[in-house]
């Protein structure tokens, strides 16, 4: 067990310069010994890069020269980093000096972690979760997912009921420690997707190869979120239902997928249908365009399927209900009352 493994921590930015000039004197900052920092460039128009070597010439910058999202734009800028561990950081967030020793610790306990995730609280209001990982990813038996702590549009206050360490489906790309052999071993995240799903298609693909995604609480950091696109654009939403499904196709045994797709059609038909009643026409439109390209998608050169494909029953951190059904029909809004 190495004490200090070297940390690449990468930052994936478009015209986010007024979020670098708050979070890099933070990471200056952080107590730990042996870390860089890297900014992978996603082609912004913005002065990021000029800015970043006039006032931080000692962070690594790396130059994509094309926006090539979330996913691509990772994986571009990873597989030039060399560090034991990569640290994914989104720009819009904050962060303390402890940051990285507990997860490193956790990580260098076992071998078969791939991902850890720190506890997500919000930059605003930080006595809650915040939406985009909250104290760790799960995902239930008809590929929807969630996380302890935020369910749908059910945000919880912190009051310490997940400070425990956790095995868990999922890690939020918010903030996450990946160990590079376990990442380049499955070739990264799905260029694909763009944006959304992406970390969580890659956990499932880790999972599947036999690796654990963990929890660990004893590190936080404060997320601002919609940075990219806000919460209730119709761009998000088409995102989130053509990856989910994609994500579900391809990971999916064939079995599986013979009775799944068909269900959860039906069920994303419901959710296009309660949108048009509460008068969100964009989001109804768009969750049929997202089908439409998911069966473009099927026919298409770009589409891939998982190497090993496992079905969720058989992998830690799913909930073995519908999470719908819980929280539309039981009216269950909190993970604890869920797993009572």
């Amino acid at each position: 067990m190495n004490p200090f493994p070297s940390v690449g921590i990468a930052i994936l930015n478009w015209n986010g310069r007024h979020f670098l000039q708050t979070l890099l004197p933070l990471l200056q900052q952080l107590n730990y010994p042996h870390y860089t920092v890297y900014v992978i460039d996603n082609h912004s128009t913005d002065d990021s890069v000029l800015f970043l070597k006039n006032n931080f010439p000692a962070v690594k910058i790396i130059v994509l020269d094309d926006n090539y999202g979330f996913a691509k734009g990772y994986n571009l800028g990873l597989a030039a980093i060399e560090e034991d561990y990569y640290l994914m950081l989104n720009s819009d967030v904050e962060v303390g000096k402890d940051l990285l020793q507990p997860m490193v610790a956790m990580m260098e306990s076992d071998p078969k972690i791939a991902i850890c995730q720190p506890k997500v609280l919000a930059l605003r209001n930080k006595e809650y979760f915040e939406h985009a990982g909250a104290a760790g990813g799960m995902i239930d038996i008809l590929g929807y997912p969630f996380c302890r702590g935020r369910i749908f549009d059910t945000v919880e206050k912190d009051d310490g009921q997940y400070n425990n360490a956790q095995q868990v489906f999922w890690a939020t790309g918010t903030c996450c420690l990946i160990r590079k052999e376990a990442y380049r071993q499955i070739q990264g995240m799905y260029n694909y997707y763009f944006m959304h799903m992406e970390e969580i298609d890659m956990c499932w693909r880790l999972n599947s190869a036999g690796y654990k995604i963990m929890y660990c609480p004893q590190s936080i950091v404060y997320h601002l979120g919609g940075g990219s696109l806000p919460y209730q654009s119709a761009a998000k939403t088409y995102y989130n239902f053509r990856n989910n499904i994609i994500m579900c196709y391809r990971n999916s045994p064939w079995y599986v997928n013979c009775w799944l797709l068909p269900l959860r059609f039906l069920m994303d038909v419901a959710a296009a249908l309660q949108f048009a009643a509460s008068g969100n026409s964009a989001n109804t439109k768009v969750i049929g365009r997202a089908y439409v390209h998911f069966f473009k998608w099927l026919l298409s050169k770009e589409k891939e399927t998982a190497t090993i494909k496992k079905s969720l029953s058989s992998l830690a951190g799913v909930l073995h209900k519908s999470i719908v059904w819980q929280y539309y029909v039981r009216k269950k809004k909190r993970y604890t009352d869920i797993v009572k």
